[in-house]
């Protein structure tokens, strides 16, 4: 009888961590690796978003295809998460509403890069920066103009077209 409730109880126990590894763990994990992957891809494609008309367009768009996934994928991911609003917090997750501000940006970025706006380049870059920011991860391309700098030439280019 004894070897039986020994047998029963590993047995629960395995099962039980294996629920909570699939409908707990995965998912986080699973929502970090893209978070990832909308770095590397930002960091990667940086050149191709802001050479659009000059490169293959075939190029272009797998680049803008591969940022529209990634934010269709951050949304995903993130309702897999169970009781996400009240965990996201003690696993350093971003809030739901940055994921999706980041989606909708990584769309912008994607419906964007055939722009042909005077501050095209100033906008691709800011929607760059909030990505980054509502991810919290740190932006790719170091160097560049801040995000408040950003908003000033956009501003300024806008008023010299107006005026």
């Amino acid at each position: 009888m004894y070897l039986f409730t020994t047998i029963f109880a590993g047995v629960s126990v395995f099962v039980i961590g294996q629920i909570f590894l699939k409908w707990m763990i995965e998912p986080i994990q699973e929502l970090r690796k893209i978070i990832a992957e909308v770095m590397f891809y930002l960091a990667n494609d940086n050149s191709i978003i802001h050479n659009a008309d000059m490169l293959d367009k075939e190029e272009v768009l797998s680049s803008c295809k591969n940022l529209k996934r990634l934010g269709a994928n951050l949304l995903s991911c993130q309702q897999l998460i169970p009781f996400y609003e009240t965990i996201f917090k003690i696993l350093r997750l971003p809030k739901r509403d940055d994921i999706v501000l980041a989606s909708k940006r990584l769309s912008l970025i994607s419906n964007s890069v055939f722009g042909k706006e005077r501050d095209i380049y100033y906008q691709l870059d800011l929607y760059r920066i909030e990505v980054c920011e509502a991810l919290g991860i740190e932006d790719p391309i170091q160097g560049g103009m801040s995000k408040i700098e950003l908003q000033n030439a956009i501003k300024d280019i806008r008023n010299r077209t107006n005026a």
